[in-house]
């Protein structure tokens, strides 16, 4: 319990509005009692539950992690030697070879686990909060219960295998802590698959119960859970459950409720340009931190991984595969358009280009927005693959074309392939936002990535234990319930 609280204060103290919140004399320690003495302290924990999540995030493991095994990424020359190679700490998953005693995730895992347990100390402190309205106190039990299902969701997605890797997704899944862990004495064991995303489903819906017009903290509406997010988070989560018609009743509801429109093509180039602001379809983006000053800190941005300053030489370790632009249309605004290009020294086995190569760096973060986790074209796709996937094929050809007309690309004509035709439709969309490796497993695909791959192993046939990862020996070892995921043993 004592290494629960610690984590639990760390994350509050790291937070910039919780400085005073927390001044601590030398020698003193803060308590959870003194935390959770009046509703500022239920504030600034939740703030601290919201900055983890964005610094787990929008960390390098985290942002290229889908990406780059599925494909859509390809690496950029040192600037010290202008050779190509693997960044060393995501090498191993970057090959489909993670090790459970040296894995390249292993803080992602307990990073995760740590947010949940702080979301769970919120809840379970709740019923002594007495200086809030009960709306507030609602709005804050539907917040914490967004962040605990988001959490338990990626961690389902990197640990557990697919919902139909088994007929009756008996198969495990991971381990859904909903209720404070006491160390040395709690030892869970992982839930199946099924269990796992009915606990995620059962979160959302009481949160969409709880919420009310006002978000607990100051700031964009869209930086926090609310309404629309939770029913957004819901759509997909009801998509990789395989419950259709729960994922095509909650993508449709925030398609026609929430006020908020599909970025149309006249203003896609223009609304991902914009410094330091989210596109307008922008339904839940975890928002960048900020200096003293109000000023976007730009090491803790996308851009830190993902960014180019040609004009400077500047630029980042990731950038586009070949594989990802050859497939845009000429006319897909989405292609070239969105790219900026940038001609790099090159050495290739010793040897300089004689003519240093193009590398494309996307433009969806170059200017420092937040991390956009939910937007409104995945509820689109959503919306479209849940009626193919109910054999309303001509629905989803609707929808998918809807979105298609909207990017400039050509539309789709023929239902025979439609749910290619999806998958195809969401790695151009949705490209460096986290989606295409568990969209290859969804769909029971193959990974096959070609120009620009540089792994050790470049492909990988499904189904195969690779499509997971190793849950980190430390954690196995110290749990003995803790079952490891085939392969890795």
């Amino acid at each position: 319990m004592r290494r629960i609280i610690i984590y639990f204060i760390t994350l509050m103290i790291t937070c910039p509005a919780c400085d005073n919140f927390l001044e601590q004399e030398p020698g003193t320690q803060t308590s959870t009692d003194e935390i959770f003495s009046s509703y500022t302290g239920y504030k600034m924990a939740l703030n601290g539950c919201y900055y983890s999540l964005e610094e787990l995030l929008t960390g390098v493991r985290n942002a290229v992690y889908a990406d780059a095994l599925g494909g859509n990424i390809a690496f950029t020359p040192s600037k010290t030697n202008y050779g190509i190679s693997v960044p060393t700490f995501i090498e191993n998953i970057y090959s489909f070879a993670d090790l459970a005693d040296d894995s390249d995730m292993d803080l992602v895992y307990d990073d995760f686990y740590g947010i949940i347990n702080a979301a769970n100390i919120i809840l379970d402190r709740i019923p002594g909060l007495t200086d809030a309205t009960d709306d507030q106190v609602s709005q804050l039990k539907a917040e914490v219960l967004c962040i605990r299902a988001i959490c338990h969701f990626y961690l389902a997605r990197y640990y557990a295998q697919n919902y139909s890797y088994t007929a009756d997704a008996s198969h495990p899944g991971i381990i859904c802590n909903t209720k404070v862990q006491q160390a040395g004495k709690d030892y869970p064991a992982r839930k199946t698959v099924k269990e796992t995303y009915d606990i995620i489903i059962t979160d959302l819906q009481t949160a969409l119960n709880s919420f009310t017009p006002e978000n607990i903290l100051a700031g964009p509406v869209y930086s926090y859970f609310n309404n629309n997010s939770c029913k957004a988070l819901l759509a997909r989560v009801a998509l990789y459950a395989q419950n259709y018609q729960l994922a095509l009743d909650y993508a449709s509801d925030v398609i026609e409720n929430s006020g908020i429109a599909l970025l149309g093509k006249d203003d896609y180039i223009q609304e991902w340009e914009k410094p330091n602001t989210p596109v307008s379809e922008i339904i839940f983006e975890l928002s960048a931190k900020k200096d003293n000053q109000g000023s976007v800190k730009t090491t803790n941005t996308l851009a830190a991984h993902f960014g180019v300053l040609p004009d400077n030489d500047e630029f980042k370790d990731y950038c586009a595969s070949p594989d990802l632009l050859n497939l845009f249309d000429e006319n897909d605004i989405r292609g070239k358009g969105m790219y900026t290009e940038a001609s790099i020294e090159t050495i290739v086995e010793g040897e300089t280009e004689t003519a240093f190569p193009s590398y494309f760096f996307t433009n969806k973060f170059q200017d420092n927005p937040g991390n956009p986790v939910l937007r409104m074209s995945e509820m689109y796709l959503i919306r479209a693959e849940a009626y193919a996937r109910l054999n309303e094929t001509e629905s989803a050809l609707t929808v998918l074309n809807t979105l298609r007309a909207e990017r400039g690309a050509l539309p789709a004509t023929n239902t025979d392939n439609i749910l290619d035709e999806i998958f195809t439709e969401r790695r151009k969309e949705l490209c460096f936002e986290g989606h295409l490796f568990f969209d290859i497993a969804r769909f029971h695909k193959n990974a096959e990535r070609y120009s620009g791959c540089i792994a050790t192993t470049c492909n990988l046939n499904y189904p195969s234990y690779y499509f997971i990862l190793p849950i980190p020996k430390s954690n196995t070892d110290l749990n003995s319930n803790l079952e490891q995921n085939e392969g890795y043993n």
